[in-house]
């Protein structure tokens, strides 16, 4: 620190009339000690006075030195935090809002009241992230479609809740009943169409149920996730009952239906709208590399196994270290809360500066002596200074100074600490604190390898300029420095604590939904569990085809009437 807390002040100024002015006995009063630091800011506040007089009122090299070195540093501490801000800060925050877009309270993860722009992966209701793509959403919203509920969802319909759906899911459910369309008549060869579907004017129940499951599958974005599915117990049932004649009975057929669904170019990249291909591809850039592990299915009826690579992603992994590694947190709270401490210091210092400028004594009350030089006692030419009072000019350039070096430290607190919170690894958060403080100390660096050792040894010999002043706990100054640290320790833990319950842990939550579909928290992961997976495939399909062959027994009875034509049958 730049000062130092000592007793009663003893100093002999006098007035240009003679007189002496009080004293900090008098006054009951203490003085700080203002010794020279080694940095830019302490070496403008002592080598000013002394350059002025020395040389009064003209302008010498050591002067412009001293102001070139402040304005640096200034300067390069801008630029810095500038480039860590927008390229860094602002970065990370455009890639959290790409996976969930930021509300308009105070969390980061607050539910939007607005339309959806589908310009991110999840949207948040009532702490449920969902995160499918938009056209594969409305799979499991049959009420929001059949606005009648007469169990047939007409293109009539769709076109009546477009602007609704569009604006809370951002599709047009045309383009989605146009999937389901032509999704249903690319697998006629599996099941019978009435003539309603294939005519495009409307899709029953049943019908929607069945291509359903294959849009679903769609919402696991790759072929990669389909030993994902397969482990999960997905295609059990099918595989169990042979149900399903499109999954098959065997592991490679059910792989090879999914892989046809999910791999590039295609059923789902090529059926579904583009708003699809944009998440598919969002998906992957936002859940960074993919990481595999060996894994072992067996089929459960006959007993064969099939080795495969599981998959997981980069970003789901590091935000679940956030979300449940306690060592990780303390980590990272012990290095935020070594770089607020180097603030702290910072700000203290500044403190320090300021009780400077309001309180040391003007050089008008030391007529002539306001700056004291002796010769060293050795006979060198080293000179030792004793800085009695400042000057009006000096005494605004360093308030200005300080104001200026308070902003900075204020936007340098507050960008480091975003900074380093975003980090989920350990060695680029320990390196990234490292770089933080030395961002802070470029006043330091600037003094010891700019300026020359003379120059330094001639500050550094001055003598600690005292000014008077009662700061609090003035009497016991290490109760004073226990609550500043324990201030400082509650102040990193209640950091830490808000940015685990707004950011961490929700963002944790929404990439293991948006990237693996997982956790308690995902929509998709709870409704299309492994029980839905089995009610889908055991009970529903096979009711769908006995429905369907009850339309089909149905439009065969009627005869010639089924095929009237669509106009009148509409009337």
């Amino acid at each position: 620190m730049g000062s130092s807390q000592g007793r009663p002040a003893h100093r002999e100024p006098r007035h240009a009339d003679g007189e002496a002015p009080p004293s900090p006995e008098a006054l009951g009063e203490h003085a700080i000690k203002i010794s020279h630091l080694e940095n830019v800011w302490s070496y403008y506040l002592f080598m000013i006075p002394m350059e002025e007089s020395r040389a009064p009122g003209r302008f010498t090299w050591n002067k412009g030195l001293a102001c070139s070195l402040v304005l640096a540093a200034l300067l390069l501490q801008s630029v810095l935090l500038y480039a860590i801000f927008e390229k860094i800060v602002n970065g990370d925050v455009a890639w959290r809002d790409s996976i969930v877009a930021r509300g308009s309270s105070w969390s980061p993860f607050a539910a939007a009241s607005t339309c959806s722009s589908g310009g991110s992966l999840c949207t948040l209701s009532n702490g449920t992230f969902s995160c499918a793509p938009p056209s594969v959403q409305l799979t499991d919203r049959w009420e929001e479609l059949d606005l009648n509920g007469d169990g047939i969802w007409t293109r009539v319909e769709a076109e009546e809740a477009r602007d609704a759906l569009r604006c809370k899911y951002a599709v047009d459910p045309l383009e989605v009943f146009d999937v389901f369309a032509k999704l249903l008549r690319q697998r006629e060869e599996h099941i019978w169409l009435h003539p309603g579907l294939r005519e495009g004017r409307e899709i029953r129940r049943a019908y929607f149920t069945y291509a359903a499951g294959d849009l679903i599958m769609c919402g696991y974005r790759n072929q990669d996730m389909c030993a994902n599915l397969l482990m999960n117990g997905a295609f059990d049932a099918p595989l169990k009952y042979g149900t399903a004649p499109r999954v098959g009975k065997t592991i490679e057929s059910a792989l090879a239906y999914c892989y046809k669904l999910l791999e590039p170019g295609g059923t789902c990249e090529r059926m579904l709208p583009s708003t699809y291909s944009v998440w598919r591809k969002s998906s992957e850039r936002q859940c960074r590399g993919a990481k595999y592990a060996p894994s072992v299915y067996t089929h459960p009826t006959t007993g064969v196994v099939k080795s495969m690579l599981v998959v997981d992603y980069a970003a789901r992994r590091d935000y679940s270290r956030v979300d449940t590694s306690m060592l990780f947190f303390v980590y990272k709270a012990i290095i935020i809360g070594m770089f607020l401490l180097a603030m702290y210091a910072e700000f203290k210092d500044v403190a320090v500066h300021v009780a400077w400028a309001a309180r040391f004594p003007s050089a008008d009350e030391f007529p002539g002596e306001a700056v004291k030089l002796e010769q060293s006692a050795d006979g060198g030419d080293q000179v030792a200074c004793r800085i009695q009072g400042a000057s009006r000019a000096h005494r605004v350039q360093m308030a200005a100074l300080t104001a200026l070096r308070t902003a900075l430290l204020v936007v340098l607190t507050v960008v480091g600490v975003t900074f380093l919170q975003q980090d989920t690894d350990w060695i680029n958060l320990l390196l990234n604190g490292v770089a933080m403080v030395f961002v802070a100390e470029i006043a330091s660096h600037l003094y010891s390898q700019v300026v020359s050792s003379g120059l330094r040894e001639r500050c550094e010999a001055a003598e600690p300029m005292e000014v008077a002043l009662r700061p609090p706990l003035a009497a016991c100054p290490g109760a004073g420095d226990l609550l500043g640290f324990c201030a400082l320790a509650a102040f990193v833990a209640l950091l830490m604590g808000l940015h685990y319950v707004a950011v961490g842990r929700p963002l944790s939550q929404a990439l293991a939904c948006a990237c693996v579909s997982e956790g308690p928290h995902c929509r998709e992961a709870q409704h299309f569990s492994p029980a839905f997976w089995e009610g889908y495939w055991d009970r529903d399909v096979p009711a769908v085809f006995a429905e369907v062959e009850a339309l089909r027994a149905a439009g065969a009875a009627s005869g010639p009437r089924a095929r009237r034509p669509p106009s009148r049958r509409a009337a």
